[in-house]
């Protein structure tokens, strides 16, 4: 197994207007899969961004399996592959035209590799680009980012609005990457189902700062279950004390169950958002609300 870290972020800031990202200390082992956790607008896009060399940092420096993370400089980027939520392949070309045209920019590219992977996800090569369901561009995303073989994913929503079966079979694919313990993925989702399935650590982002890591067993340990019963009584009093008791567990993981009559469970489903909102959106797992 490389002693090398798959990527390193040392003190790394990105600057817009009304949003800063950083500073990060990030790093990423070969063998392990990295779920990156965090609201809509948290800077998880723009992190994966960053070590991929789609954007330079305004302080700090970036590493890949050792290698500093220059746009200038080509080598490093055969350690990547990229999967994103939206994917920029040639509308009017062809699966195979597609990943045709990728492979002239990698020495390491294997088309014999990419083939394989393509029939065992039952990707249709010879159709364009424009007419593939959501599923199968989300296939032709994966074989491109594979087929030169590169140590480190970074994956940014890859099963976005995928449906379970085709989830199931990227998934499946991530494992096998995974499994000789040279490789690593960094996996931002909002799906939980995956991160369960995949990831060994879990790092939760908020407003551009890491507020947790933690291993997926050492969270899963800290698990809490809160119950709470509404009465006949003002619902503004009964939120007070969810918010209260989540405030009193926060950065333990939840499961919220409000059990109470259809009119008041209704009025409470609202202050959903806004216990959600209280813990940084990311340590509340699951709000059920009982009839």
């Amino acid at each position: 197994m490389s002693t090398t870290s798959a990527f390193s972020l040392h003190q790394v800031v990105k600057r817009y207007r009304g949003f800063t990202l950083g500073p990060l200390d990030l790093t990423l082992e070969p063998g392990t899969v990295l779920g990156f956790i965090g609201p809509n607008g948290s800077g998880k896009t723009t992190t994966i961004n960053c070590i991929a060399g789609l954007v330079v940092p305004d302080a700090g420096a970036t590493e890949v399996f050792g290698q500093r993370v220059d746009p200038r400089d080509a080598a490093w980027k055969a350690e990547i592959g990229v999967v994103g939520e939206t994917q920029g392949f040639y509308r009017s070309w062809t699966a195979r035209e597609n990943l045709g045209f990728l492979s002239r920019f990698y020495t390491g590219w294997s088309n014999e590799r990419a083939l394989r992977l393509a029939a065992r996800l039952r990707l249709p090569l010879d159709v364009r680009a424009c007419e593939l369901s959501k599923g199968q561009m989300a296939k032709l995303a994966l074989v491109a980012a594979l087929g030169h073989g590169p140590r480190l994913l970074l994956l940014d929503e890859p099963t976005s609005g995928l449906d379970p079966v085709v989830r199931a079979e990227v998934l499946d694919v991530l494992w096998e990457v995974i499994e000789d313990g040279e490789h690593a993925i960094f996996y931002s989702t909002h799906v939980l189902s995956d991160i369960s399935r995949l990831a060994d650590e879990l790092v939760f982002l908020r407003d551009g700062r890491v507020l947790l890591r933690s291993s997926r067993d050492a969270l899963t340990d800290r698990w809490r279950r809160i119950s709470f019963r509404l009465a006949e009584q003002d619902v503004g009093v009964t939120a007070a004390k969810v918010l209260l008791a989540v405030l009193a567990v926060l950065m333990i993981p939840l499961q919220l169950v409000v059990i109470g009559p259809p009119a008041r469970v209704a009025a409470a489903a609202a202050l959903d958002a806004a216990v959600m909102a209280l813990t940084a959106t990311l340590f509340v797992r699951r709000t059920t609300f009982v009839r």
